[in-house]
Protein backbone atom coordinates (compact mmCIF):
# COMPACT_ATOMS: atom_id res chain seq x y z
CA UNK A 1 0.00 0.00 0.00
CA UNK A 2 2.90 2.38 0.75
CA UNK A 3 4.13 2.44 -2.88
CA UNK A 4 0.56 2.94 -4.08
CA UNK A 5 0.07 5.94 -1.81
CA UNK A 6 3.44 7.36 -2.82
CA UNK A 7 2.54 7.01 -6.51
CA UNK A 8 -0.70 8.93 -5.92
CA UNK A 9 1.18 11.58 -3.96
CA UNK A 10 3.61 12.14 -6.81
CA UNK A 11 0.81 13.07 -9.23
CA UNK A 12 0.56 16.81 -9.64
CA UNK A 13 -3.09 17.84 -9.32
CA UNK A 14 -4.21 21.39 -10.20
CA UNK A 15 -0.86 22.90 -9.29
CA UNK A 16 -1.01 21.26 -5.85
CA UNK A 17 0.61 18.14 -4.56
CA UNK A 18 -1.29 15.61 -2.53
CA UNK A 19 -0.22 15.69 1.10
CA UNK A 20 0.48 12.22 2.49
CA UNK A 21 0.02 11.44 6.17
CA UNK A 22 -0.16 8.33 8.27
CA UNK A 23 -3.68 7.57 9.43
CA UNK A 24 -2.56 8.19 13.00
CA UNK A 25 -1.33 11.70 12.07
CA UNK A 26 -4.61 12.99 10.62
CA UNK A 27 -5.93 15.68 12.95
CA UNK A 28 -9.01 17.87 13.40
CA UNK A 29 -7.55 20.53 11.09
CA UNK A 30 -7.16 17.96 8.30
CA UNK A 31 -10.77 16.81 8.75
CA UNK A 32 -12.04 20.40 8.80
CA UNK A 33 -10.08 21.71 5.83
CA UNK A 34 -9.32 18.83 3.48
CA UNK A 35 -10.92 16.03 1.54
CA UNK A 36 -9.51 12.72 2.72
CA UNK A 37 -8.24 9.93 0.45
CA UNK A 38 -7.86 6.85 2.61
CA UNK A 39 -6.04 3.67 1.62
CA UNK A 40 -6.17 0.29 3.29
CA UNK A 41 -8.89 -1.43 5.25
CA UNK A 42 -10.45 -0.92 8.69
CA UNK A 43 -7.77 -3.11 10.27
CA UNK A 44 -4.85 -1.19 8.78
CA UNK A 45 -6.18 2.37 8.71
CA UNK A 46 -7.73 3.94 11.81
CA UNK A 47 -9.38 6.72 9.80
CA UNK A 48 -11.21 4.18 7.63
CA UNK A 49 -12.38 2.45 10.80
CA UNK A 50 -13.54 5.79 12.24
CA UNK A 51 -15.33 6.97 9.10
CA UNK A 52 -17.09 3.62 8.64
CA UNK A 53 -18.73 3.92 12.06
CA UNK A 54 -20.73 6.89 10.73
CA UNK A 55 -21.00 6.07 7.02
CA UNK A 56 -24.52 4.69 6.46
CA UNK A 57 -23.91 3.21 3.01
CA UNK A 58 -21.03 0.85 3.83
CA UNK A 59 -20.14 -1.71 6.47
CA UNK A 60 -16.72 -3.41 6.31
CA UNK A 61 -15.48 -5.95 8.82
CA UNK A 62 -12.79 -8.60 8.76
CA UNK A 63 -15.40 -11.06 7.46
CA UNK A 64 -17.66 -9.12 5.12
CA UNK A 65 -18.30 -5.99 3.09
CA UNK A 66 -21.92 -4.83 2.97
CA UNK A 67 -23.04 -2.17 0.53
CA UNK A 68 -26.68 -1.40 -0.09
CA UNK A 69 -27.84 -4.59 1.56
CA UNK A 70 -25.61 -6.79 -0.63
CA UNK A 71 -23.00 -8.81 1.26
CA UNK A 72 -19.58 -9.83 -0.08
CA UNK A 73 -16.75 -11.76 1.58
CA UNK A 74 -14.01 -9.41 2.79
CA UNK A 75 -11.29 -11.96 2.04
CA UNK A 76 -11.71 -11.40 -1.69
CA UNK A 77 -13.70 -8.17 -2.09
CA UNK A 78 -12.85 -4.52 -1.46
CA UNK A 79 -14.99 -1.39 -1.56
CA UNK A 80 -14.08 1.78 -3.40
CA UNK A 81 -16.17 4.91 -2.89
CA UNK A 82 -16.44 8.65 -2.60
CA UNK A 83 -19.01 10.25 -0.30
CA UNK A 84 -19.43 13.26 1.96
CA UNK A 85 -17.14 12.79 4.93
CA UNK A 86 -19.39 11.92 7.88
CA UNK A 87 -16.86 13.66 10.15
CA UNK A 88 -17.26 16.85 8.09
CA UNK A 89 -20.01 16.76 5.44
CA UNK A 90 -18.57 19.88 3.74
CA UNK A 91 -15.65 17.69 2.62
CA UNK A 92 -15.38 14.35 0.85
CA UNK A 93 -13.84 11.06 1.83
CA UNK A 94 -12.49 8.52 -0.64
CA UNK A 95 -11.97 4.94 0.50
CA UNK A 96 -9.66 2.99 -1.76
CA UNK A 97 -7.63 -0.18 -1.48
CA UNK A 98 -5.77 0.06 -4.77
CA UNK A 99 -5.89 1.21 -8.35
CA UNK A 100 -9.24 1.02 -10.11
CA UNK A 101 -7.63 -0.05 -13.36
CA UNK A 102 -5.47 -2.99 -14.39
CA UNK A 103 -1.78 -3.24 -15.27
CA UNK A 104 -2.50 -2.86 -18.99
CA UNK A 105 -3.55 0.75 -18.39
CA UNK A 106 -0.03 1.53 -17.16
CA UNK A 107 1.58 0.19 -20.34
CA UNK A 108 0.58 3.20 -22.44
CA UNK A 109 -0.22 6.78 -21.70
CA UNK A 110 -1.28 8.02 -18.29
CA UNK A 111 -4.19 9.79 -20.04
CA UNK A 112 -6.09 6.51 -19.54
CA UNK A 113 -5.66 6.60 -15.75
CA UNK A 114 -9.00 8.10 -14.76
CA UNK A 115 -11.78 6.78 -12.53
CA UNK A 116 -14.30 4.56 -14.29
CA UNK A 117 -16.46 3.25 -11.48
CA UNK A 118 -18.92 5.96 -10.47
CA UNK A 119 -19.36 6.93 -6.82
CA UNK A 120 -18.96 3.41 -5.42
CA UNK A 121 -17.86 -0.07 -6.38
CA UNK A 122 -17.21 -3.48 -4.92
CA UNK A 123 -14.25 -5.17 -6.56
CA UNK A 124 -13.45 -8.86 -6.34
CA UNK A 125 -9.71 -9.21 -5.89
CA UNK A 126 -7.83 -12.04 -7.53
CA UNK A 127 -4.23 -10.87 -7.18
CA UNK A 128 -3.95 -9.41 -10.70
CA UNK A 129 -6.80 -7.15 -11.69
CA UNK A 130 -10.17 -7.09 -10.02
CA UNK A 131 -13.61 -7.84 -11.31
CA UNK A 132 -16.21 -5.19 -10.62
CA UNK A 133 -19.08 -6.90 -8.80
CA UNK A 134 -21.16 -3.77 -8.24
CA UNK A 135 -20.79 -0.10 -9.10
CA UNK A 136 -22.90 2.96 -9.58
CA UNK A 137 -23.84 6.43 -8.47
CA UNK A 138 -25.47 7.66 -5.30
CA UNK A 139 -28.65 9.72 -5.65
CA UNK A 140 -28.77 13.46 -4.95
CA UNK A 141 -28.94 12.77 -1.19
CA UNK A 142 -25.90 10.47 -1.33
CA UNK A 143 -28.07 7.39 -0.78
CA UNK A 144 -27.91 4.23 -2.83
CA UNK A 145 -30.43 4.11 -5.63
CA UNK A 146 -32.73 1.09 -5.43
CA UNK A 147 -31.69 -1.73 -7.73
Amino acid sequence: VRSLVESYASVKLSENYTQVKKDTDINADDIANHNLILFGDPGSNRMIERVLRELPTLSWTRGEVVLGGETYTAADHVPVLIAPNPLNPRRYVVINSGHTFGAEAFAGTNALLYPRLGDYAIIRTDGRSGTVRASGFFDEGWSLKPR
